[in-house]
C-alpha cells in the first residue's frame, strides 16, 4: 500500500479512530517499511504533548468550574445578608433603630453584590491586577453610593443615632466593619477568581 495512505491512517490508528482492518494494514506495513516505521514511532511518542494539552484543558475546566462555584457562593452569601437585613429592617419600621439594619447589613452586602457584576466582564481587563483593582473600586463605589442613599433616606434616624442605644452604635460599627470586610474580600477573591479563569 502507498506510504502516504499508511501515514494518514497512522494518525487515526494512534487516536483509535480506525477499523480493525485499517489497524492491521498499518501494523503489517510498518513491519516492512522503515520510513513508515520511523514515522509511526514519532507519532506514537507525540501523545505526551497531546496528553499534556488534555491535562491542561481538564485543569482549565476544573478551574473554570471552581471560579463559577466561588462566584455563586459569593452571590448567595451577599444575597442572604441582604434578605437578613431586609427582614430585620421590616421588624423595625419606625423608631430609633429604623434604617440601622440598612446601614449595618443591607448597604455593604448590596454594594458587594453589585460589584460582583464586574466579574462577568473579566475578559475586558488587560491583567489580573487591573481586574482586581477595578473590583475593589466597584465595591467601594457601590457601598459609598449606598451610604449616601441611606443618609438621605434615613436622615432622621441617623441624626439621632448617638442619642440612641448601644444596639444603634453596634449596628453602625457592624456596617463599617462589613463594608471594610467586603472591600478586602472583593480585592482578594477577585484576584483569585481571575487566577482560576487563567487571567495573567
Amino acid at each position: 500500500m502507498n506510504c502516504n495512505v499508511i501515514q494518514d491512517l497512522m494518525i487515526l490508528y494512534t487516536d483509535d479512530c480506525c477499523s480493525e482492518e485499517s489497524k492491521a494494514i498499518v501494523e503489517e506495513h510498518i513491519k516492512s517499511c522503515d520510513k513508515c516505521k520511523k514515522a509511526f514511532e514519532e507519532i506514537t511518542s507525540a501523545p505526551l504533548i497531546t496528553e499534556q494539552k488534555t491535562k491542561a484543558k481538564a485543569f482549565s475546566k476544573i478551574n473554570g468550574w471552581k471560579a463559577s462555584v466561588l462566584q455563586s457562593v459569593l452571590l448567595f452569601v451577599s444575597f442572604a445578608l441582604i434578605i437578613f437585613g431586609v427582614a430585620r429592617e421590616a421588624a423595625t419600621p419606625s423608631g430609633n433603630t429604623n434604617g440601622l439594619w440598612a446601614v449595618a447589613v443591607i448597604v455593604p452586602a448590596t454594594g458587594f453584590l453589585l460589584s460582583l457584576a464586574n466579574w462577568y466582564f473579566i475578559r475586558v481587563y488587560p491583567s489580573r491586577k487591573a481586574f482586581s483593582d477595578c473590583s475593589l473600586l466597584a465595591t467601594v463605589a457601590f457601598i459609598v453610593i449606598g451610604y449616601v442613599w441611606a443618609i438621605i433616606h434615613y436622615q432622621n434616624t441617623l441624626t439621632n443615632l448617638f442619642n440612641g442605644s448601644v444596639l444603634s452604635i453596634g449596628l453602625l460599627i457592624t456596617g463599617i466593619v462589613l463594608s471594610i470586610a467586603f472591600c478586602v474580600i472583593s480585592k482578594l477573591l477577585s484576584d483569585q477568581y481571575a487566577k482560576m479563569i487563567g487571567k495573567e
